[in-house]
C-alpha cells in the first residue's frame, strides 16, 4: 500500500505537467481571422492595387501569389511542414483576405493555430502600409 502511494506521489507532478502541456496546446488554436473591408493606400488602377499585393506578399516571405480572375488572387505560404491558403479579393479602392485551406494548422470548427492569424495580419498590414518592404511581425 505504501509503495503504490509513493509511486503515485512521484507520478503526480509529470501527470499535471502532461496535462498543462495538452491543455497550452488547445490554447493555440483561435478563431480563424477574416480580412474584410482593408481600404487601399492612396489611389491607384487594378493592376496597380494587384502590383501592391503582390509586393506585400513578397515583402512577408513565403508567399506564392497566382491569379485567377481579374481582382482575385490565390495566395499560399508554406513554412516548415505547414502551408495556409487565401483568397485575395479586391477592386481600385478595398480588399479582402479569405481562409481556403491549410495544411498542419489544426483547422476545426472555424478555429485555427494562431499562426495562421498571424501571418494573415501580416499581409493585411504589408497591403495597407502600400506593398513596402519591412521586416515580418
Amino acid at each position: 500500500m505504501l509503495r503504490r502511494r509513493d509511486a503515485l506521489r512521484r507520478a503526480l507532478p509529470m501527470l499535471a505537467a502532461m496535462g498543462g502541456g495538452i491543455g497550452l496546446a488547445a490554447c493555440r488554436q483561435v478563431p480563424i481571422y477574416q480580412s474584410t473591408g482593408g481600404v487601399f493606400p492612396g489611389r491607384g488602377t487594378l493592376a496597380e492595387r494587384e502590383a501592391l499585393i503582390r509586393r506585400a506578399a513578397a515583402a512577408q516571405g513565403g508567399w506564392q501569389v497566382q491569379p485567377m480572375r481579374p481582382g482575385l488572387l490565390r495566395a499560399t505560404n508554406t513554412w516548415r511542414s505547414h502551408q495556409m491558403t487565401v483568397d485575395i479579393a479586391f477592386d481600385v479602392r478595398t480588399f479582402s483576405i479569405t481562409y481556403v485551406s491549410s495544411v498542419n494548422l489544426d483547422d476545426e470548427g472555424g478555429r485555427i493555430h494562431q499562426a495562421y492569424n498571424s501571418r494573415v495580419q501580416a499581409l493585411e498590414a504589408a497591403i495597407l502600409r502600400g506593398g513596402a518592404l519591412s521586416p515580418r511581425a
